[in-house]
């Protein structure tokens, strides 16, 4: 999985997880989520290439972020908390 791609590539931008893993059901199964604050620049298509397969549909995950995130769209606000992959 791309989960080191996402861990490093966060990392590297400064971008700061908030601890506390939690369980989502999608319909690839159960996924352990964290809480993200959104920072300025953010946007829900950069992490959704964070996550997506190699030769994946990001418009896929952007998706299935949307819905874990009970969003009606990709926009994001600054200080706004998403619950993301945790990827670690």
């Amino acid at each position: 999985m791309v989960a080191v791609g996402l861990a490093l590539s966060l990392a590297a931008t400064g971008i700061g997880f908030l601890a506390g893993g939690t369980q989502a059901h999608s319909v690839s199964g159960v996924q352990e989520v964290i809480s993200y604050t959104v920072r300025p620049g953010d946007n829900l298509w950069t992490y959704a290439s964070m996550v997506t397969p190699e030769g994946g549909d990001i418009s896929h995950s952007v998706d299935e972020l949307m819905e874990l995130n009970n969003l009606s769209s990709p926009v994001l606000q600054t200080g706004q908390r998403i619950i993301v992959p945790n990827l670690s």
